[in-house]
């Protein structure tokens, strides 16, 4: 599936690409994510936490940058993870640009991502909800990590986070929310149709 989104970050582009290439930086600021020890090939370990519900995955896996354009502020990062409890697996193929807006930046994402097992049943509509508020959550870490850099001061023209909930005490994604409010709208569309058949 892929998935499309975008956020800003309070940043003139130059430095907002650099920071977003720092994955010692970015990965902290990213709920559930753990960046472990190079690998090689400009590969990292990398391990993910996602709740779903009532399903919790840990997914093991390797994060690289596989591309950079410094001139355009293109990049593009590559994914791949195994919950072997769960027995499910997850790839992501994601390209980042980033633009000038105001006085600060938005980054632009699309992402190509697959997935298999439980995960993968949820649907495209719970997926592409919880990488968008995992986006909006990083996104929101990511300013307050800027703000708190000594010598850090106010933008004149202020750049607005994107809109994202308190990141969870726990250092995961929970997303059950978001499954929950999936189904009550199928459910909700479910007795609508029925009601107009009796009519």
């Amino acid at each position: 599936m892929q998935i499309a989104t975008d956020f800003p970050i309070s940043l003139p582009p130059d430095e907002a690409y650099r920071l977003l290439l720092d994955l010692d930086r970015v990965a902290p600021c990213m709920p559930g994510a753990e960046l472990g020890p190079e690998l090689g090939d400009g590969a990292r370990a990398v391990k993910v936490k996602v709740k779903l519900g009532p399903m919790r995955f840990t997914y093991d896996g390797t994060v690289r940058i596989a591309e950079q354009d410094a001139a355009a502020r293109r990049a593009v990062l590559i994914g791949s993870a195994r919950d072997a409890k769960m027995q499910a697996t997850a790839a992501a193929h994601i390209a980042m640009t980033v633009t000038s807006q105001g006085s600060g930046s938005a980054v632009a994402t699309v992402s190509d991502v697959e997935l298999t097992g439980r995960a993968a049943q949820m649907g495209q509509g719970v997926i592409t909800s919880v990488v968008t508020q995992l986006l909006g959550q990083m996104s929101a870490n990511l300013e307050s990590s800027i703000a708190a850099e000594p010598g850090a001061e106010p933008s004149s023209d202020p750049v607005e986070p994107a809109a994202a909930p308190a990141p969870p005490a726990a250092n995961d994604l929970r997303a059950g929310r978001l499954v929950l409010a999936v189904v009550r709208g199928w459910f909700s569309k479910l007795f609508r149709r029925r009601g107009a058949r009796t009519r």
